[in-house]
């Protein structure tokens, strides 16, 4: 099956061509509006609509719909930025949309969410059980913050070219994640002055809206390792391990 572009809209049908960037500002217009986009592709259905902003006319044609089509199945919804959500079974996915329904009038009044994880029951991603055994990362791996004595807050000073950053922002210091001062930036880095004085390491799981390079802010769920360090300098800070996974934080 070639890619093909379903809008719903007002509870009935409608096809389109292949999306392109000359039909985006319509695009978004028209899920502003409350209207439902599926894209198919031979791999994966994909189902974009914004929560706060529903038609649910389209939302419960679409929900009569889906059954008969073939998974798996991606929810991608707008609350204070874009989830995604993935699903092998379309009646799972059906089941979904219909509690995200029931809390289109939840407001979110945090964009990040942090919560203490249990090494125990956690599905830990390999590499993070290998630096929580060794309670050390190789630097290709980590982010690297080092603590200003003045004002005990925390910059990022070295990105690893195989960390989440680099693969999904790029190596700049400047990219969302490293920027000094913002909410993100103070929520995530809460704990790090704790792991300096413990010395140990820490493990936890992060769910947050972060800005893509291309404008666009995407909900992360990741899981990471914050380890101490003491650098060759002699200044002090912490090693960050992230890698993005199932997390236990339910946001909406």
């Amino acid at each position: 099956m070639d890619e093909r572009i379903i809008w719903i809209i007002k509870g009935r049908m409608e096809f389109s061509g292949s999306t392109g960037t000359a039909d985006d500002s319509r695009q978004q217009r028209l899920l502003r509006d409350g209207a439902v986009k599926v894209e198919l592709t031979r791999e994966a259905m994909t189902i974009r609509w914004r929560l706060f902003a529903p038609n649910w006319a389209s939302l419960y044609y679409l929900m009569e719909w889906l059954p008969g089509q073939q998974g798996p199945c991606r929810l991608e919804y707008f609350a204070s930025g874009w989830f995604s959500e993935e699903y092998e079974d379309v009646l799972d996915a059906i089941r979904r949309i219909r509690a995200l329904m029931d809390k289109s009038d939840v407001f979110l009044r945090s964009r990040v969410f942090i919560k203490p994880a249990d090494r125990e029951t956690s599905d830990i991603p390999g590499l993070l059980q290998d630096v929580l055994m060794k309670a050390d990362a190789p630097p290709e791996h980590g982010v690297d913050c080092i603590e200003d004595p003045a004002s005990h807050s925390f910059k990022v000073v070295r990105i690893g070219e195989k960390t989440l950053i680099a693969r999904r922002w790029g190596m700049t210091r400047q990219a969302f994640p490293c920027i000094h001062g913002n909410d993100y930036d103070q929520r995530v880095s809460s704990i790090y002055p704790h792991v300096l004085k413990t010395g140990q390491a820490h493990y936890d799981h992060v769910y947050a809206a972060m800005r893509e390079n291309d404008g666009r802010v995407c909900w992360v769920p990741y899981q990471r390792v914050v380890l101490p360090k003491l650098f060759g300098d002699g200044s002090r800070g912490v090693r960050v391990v992230s890698r993005i996974a199932p997390v236990d934080i339910q946001v909406i």
